[in-house]
């Protein structure tokens, strides 16, 4: 394993620690999982064998997961571990196979060159940049084939919720493959009426030519493609109200600062619906 898979790895077993979606409020005992794996546990060798990782300095890292009854699943962390050395965590079965199933996909992205979420889009996308100029179209398309009643498609964060719940009756996978242009352009829509922004194409920072919203400062850039890969790449249900959400306030701190700045050094902001001089 390569040392960006390793630390791939790592990010996704700190994400399920950091999540916390376990069965046990307080991480458990040394002498917790002793008692625990000796009263009911029976070692999942597949699953153990699936977290296994092997570092550029040949130490490896042997996690271990046992199988208990009603369909449980402990997750015991390495006994040379720094932080939790023989400490573990409760997980209901099918969170914890959510979770690696979310973690092989992780895995195969980065062999792939899909490792950001520019790259995860552009892997998939249909229509790359051109996307900005087929945004009706994607709309109409996506309210069509989730079978959603096209004007509840306002462009609000609670349309966001309703298209949430439609792409959790497709999957993931298939949204990823079919409709992840579609996605993109919609969240897309929801930021460019809340900033009041317009779409354009990345021309000054790294990742090449992907479609953002403009608010006319060169340092603010609203990534609708940020919103789509973490909703749809997540662990838990798809929830784009929450992405966007979080992608608008990201930026708040800095538009604002720029807005201010503009105001004090006279400066309009770049607006291609204004002729210049107007």
């Amino acid at each position: 394993m390569s040392h960006a898979s390793a630390i791939l790895n790592l990010i996704s077993t700190d994400l399920l620690m950091q999540q916390r979606n376990c069965l046990n409020d307080k991480r458990l005992a040394k002498q917790q999982v002793h008692e625990l794996i000796a009263r009911e546990g029976q070692l999942h060798s597949q699953y153990t064998a699936f977290f296994e990782e092997t570092y550029p300095s040949g130490h490896v890292k042997r996690d271990l997961v046992y199988e208990l009854p009603g369909n449980r699943f402990l997750y015991v962390f390495d006994q040379q571990d720094l932080s939790t050395p023989g400490k573990g965590d409760l997980y209901e079965g099918a969170y914890f196979l959510q979770w690696m199933q979310w973690v092989q996909r992780v895995r195969d992205d980065y062999a792939n060159h899909r490792g950001s979420s520019i790259d995860h889009w552009r892997f998939y996308s249909r229509y790359q940049h051109t996307l900005v100029d087929r945004v009706p179209e994607l709309e109409d398309e996506l309210a069509r084939v989730l079978q959603l009643d096209r004007p509840l498609l306002d462009k609000s964060y609670a349309s966001l919720d309703l298209l949430s719940t439609a792409c959790e009756t497709v999957g993931t996978d298939q949204l990823v493959e079919q409709l992840y242009d579609h996605v993109v352009a919609y969240a897309g829509e929801v930021i460019r009426q809340r900033v009041k922004g317009w779409w354009e194409i990345n021309a000054t920072h790294a990742g090449g030519n992907y479609p953002f919203i403009n608010i006319g400062f060169e340092s603010v850039q609203y990534m609708p493609i940020n919103v789509a890969w973490l909703a749809l790449h997540g662990i838990g249900p798809i929830d784009l109200r929450k992405a966007a959400a979080n992608e608008v306030r990201r930026w708040a701190p800095k538009a604002k600062f720029e807005k201010v700045r503009a105001a004090r050094d006279h400066t309009p902001r770049r607006d291609p619906f204004t002729e210049p001089g107007e």
